[in-house]
Order: C-alpha cells, then structure tokens, then sequence
C-alpha cells in the first residue's frame, strides 16, 4: 500500500468507520511518520513526530526542523483530512507552510504563487505520471524563474516526485522509464545536499535513506 494512501485512509477512517471506505484498516495504527513523509506527503502535523523513534544520527535535523516551525504554524496541529476532496486544499497548505519554515517568511508571497498552481493530486494511483508531473512543473517553474527565493526547496520536492516516480515505473516494470527517473532524481537530489540551507540538506539525507517513499519494495534509485 502506498503511503499516501495509507495515511489518507487512516485519517478519513478515523471518522467514517461505519463507511467500509477503506475497510480493515482502522484497527491497522498509523506508524510514526519519518520527517520525509510529514515534510513531502503533507498529510500529517508536526506533532506527529517522534525524536526518541528516530535513528540518532538524524535526530538533529529533526530538531533542527521543529525548531524551525513558528509557535503558530499551520504545521503544528492540522486536522488531517477527513475527506478525499480536502486533500489536495491540505496538501497545498502544507506545500506552502514548510517552505516558510525551512526557508523563512520572506518567502511566503513566492510559495503561495508556486502552491496555487503546482498539479497536486490526492492520490497517484500507483501510477507514474502524477509525481512526474509535478516535478515536470518544478522544472517548467525553475527555467521561468531561474532566481525564485524558494528554488533549494524544490529541488527537495523534485527529488520525492522523482523518487515516487521511480518506484511506481518499477511496480509497472517500465523499463524505459525507471532508469530516467533514477537519474534525474540523483541531480535533483545532489541540488538539494549542495544547498547552503542546512536544513535542506539534512531533510535531503533523510529522504534518500527513506527505503521507500510511494510503493514499498522497488528499491532505492
């Protein structure tokens, strides 16, 4: 199961158990999502991180990312959505939210631009082309705005695509697709560890040790 569909079941079933929508899984507990997941999935608030569940030697960036999250921020406490209809408008506000936290306020007026027309999609289906668009639109937004102050963040947003990507060509086995989606999410990804922003590059550490990031068992590109 995906892990956006997971914690999108999850968070509907925990007030529609009576539905069948997504039956069996309401007696399944979420697990403690990784700083990759709340960052990128943006299903889920702040608060459900868990530095005590988390390997040692990441536990810093973690902190280092709670610590940059105003007292007041929409990330902290959201209501995960309880409806499929509401995840693409939560999914856009955190998009937005955790580039004013990893890269500061002045930012704002750029991630609201960005978040107001990147093709989010509530769910991809196992399929290869949502992810990939979104990070064909990270690229078609970087050539127009080669100087946009948020552009350390999607190299970060473009590497999870890519990744998710990957292992969705990989489940579907095609074969000329997965080798290109490896390689761009290397460059995506190198984008992101080469950035002066510390925390960008510790949450692009934690991203490339997820063992997965959409479809689980299709290997690390």
């Amino acid at each position: 199961m995906s892990s956006v569909v997971r914690y999108l079941c999850v968070a509907v079933c925990a007030t529609v158990l009576s539905s069948g929508w997504c039956r069996g899984e309401e007696t399944k507990p979420p697990k403690t999502p990784s700083l990759s997941e709340i960052v990128f999935v943006g299903l889920w608030p702040a608060k459900e991180l868990e530095s005590s569940h988390y390997p040692k030697e990441r536990r810093l960036c973690l902190q280092n990312y709670l610590a940059a999250i105003g007292p007041d921020s929409y990330l902290w406490a959201f209501e995960p959505p309880s409806h499929p209809q509401r995840v693409v408008l939560v999914r856009r506000v955190v998009m937005r939210e955790q580039m004013v936290a990893i890269l500061g306020r002045q930012v704002r007026a750029e991630a609201e631009a960005f978040t107001d027309v990147v093709p989010v999609m509530p769910e991809w289906e196992g399929m290869s082309e949502g992810p990939v668009g979104e990070a064909d639109f990270v690229d078609h937004w970087l050539r127009k705005r080669p100087g946009t102050p948020i552009a350390p963040f999607l190299y970060l947003l473009k590497a999870h695509r890519l990744r998710a990507g990957y292992e969705a060509a990989r489940a579907r086995d095609e074969r000329n697709l997965w080798p290109i989606l490896a390689r761009r999410y290397r460059e995506a990804l190198d984008m992101a560890k080469s950035s002066s922003n510390p925390l960008i590059s510790c949450i692009a550490d934690d991203l490339d040790t997820q063992p997965f990031v959409y479809l689980e068992g299709q290997g690390v590109p």
